[in-house]
């Protein structure tokens, strides 16, 4: 829930970001729309969307008792929050001043998710954790042959 909560919110500021570039450049204020931002918003969309889909498939590996689930998840979750800040961090200066601004909604978007990466203190520790999971699945299933050359 979290991961989808910060993802949503993510493209909540996509929406928000694309929704002015088309205003500004409907009244004139833009001639045109730069390539960077195209990119920047084109590559925040393919984030998000990615990061979101890993989340629902964890969902539901997670229904059927998956013994992957677990691993996934610890690493959706980090990698997912990572990936809402990334792309409101990256979305948020096409906006210009005006989206670091206190009231502004991009500005508490970004104060909101990069609170989730410390809130519980446990960001660091679900990579971690994740990580140690994975070394330990190649420790156990590693050939004899191997263990004697590593």
């Amino acid at each position: 829930m979290i991961t989808a909560t910060a993802l949503g919110t993510a493209a909540s500021v996509h929406d928000l970001v694309t929704d002015v570039l088309a205003v500004r450049h409907d009244i004139g204020v833009l001639e045109r729309v730069r390539d960077n931002a195209l990119i920047m918003l084109g590559r925040t969309h393919a984030q998000i969307t990615a990061a979101l889909l890993a989340a629902l498939t964890t969902s539901r590996l997670a229904a059927t008792d998956h013994p992957q689930a677990g691993l996934l998840a610890r690493l959706g979750k980090a990698a997912g929050v990572d990936t809402a800040v990334r792309a409101v961090t990256d979305l948020a200066p096409l906006i210009g001043a005006a989206g670091y601004q206190r009231r502004h909604p991009v500005a508490k978007a970004c104060a909101d998710l990069t609170g989730l990466l410390y809130a519980d203190g446990i960001h660091d520790s679900l990579y971690r954790s994740g990580g140690m999971s994975l070394l330990a699945a190649h420790i156990k299933n590693r050939p004899a042959e191997l263990a004697a050359v590593a």
